[in-house]
């Protein structure tokens, strides 16, 4: 049986939306020298067809809803467990309610620094972004998307493995249901 709460939250993200977002990743340091990773989910910009800025919205604003993030004035919201390092580096990003998780791209530094780290800054851009664009327009993309409350972010923990971000993530939506019924 399907409760109130759980009827009206944004459906869960399908394998081909999973699939088709571009993820990118990198490690940064932070005022004070420290290093930190990111991880940024952008919707592809498609190479021939023009897309509905409004449908895109709408596509990651469900995608960020399913990773538990909030727009940056909002504070560095703790999303909980969603990042799990597999042997031989492959890297998975679990979403809420989603049977299939987001395989990461194999960069062995920056899974070692998560894994060290235990922690990755998540970030989800609500625009459009060419799944070529180049460093300096990342950077941009970014630098507008926090001045205009279009990057949507939270601070995502490493998960022990996949079963261990299941039950994190299951955990904290029960906790969010029992929260909210009261």
């Amino acid at each position: 049986m399907t409760s109130a709460l759980e009827a009206s939250a944004p459906p869960a993200p399908t394998p081909g939306l999973i699939a088709s977002l571009k993820p990118r990743l990198w490690l940064d340091h932070t005022i004070g020298g420290d290093i930190f990773t990111a991880l940024l989910l952008t919707y592809p910009a498609p190479q021939v067809e023009d897309v509905d800025p409004a449908g895109v919205e709408r596509t990651m604003r469900r995608v960020a809803a399913s990773l538990g993030l909030a727009p940056r004035d909002q504070g560095l919201v703790d999303v909980g467990e969603r990042l799990t390092v597999h042997p031989g580096g492959a890297i998975l990003l679990h979403f809420d309610r989603a049977e299939y998780a987001l395989r990461l791209p194999a960069h062995p530094r920056w899974a070692q620094t998560i894994s060290g780290f235990g922690r990755v800054l998540l970030a989800v851009g609500l625009d459009e972004l060419s799944p070529v664009a180049s460093p300096a327009e990342v950077d941009e993309y970014i630098e507008a998307g926090g001045e205009t409350g279009r990057l949507l972010v939270g601070l995502a923990r490493v998960a022990d493995s996949p079963r261990a971000a299941r039950r994190a993530i299951a955990s904290r939506r029960q906790a969010g249901q029992q929260g909210r019924g009261r």
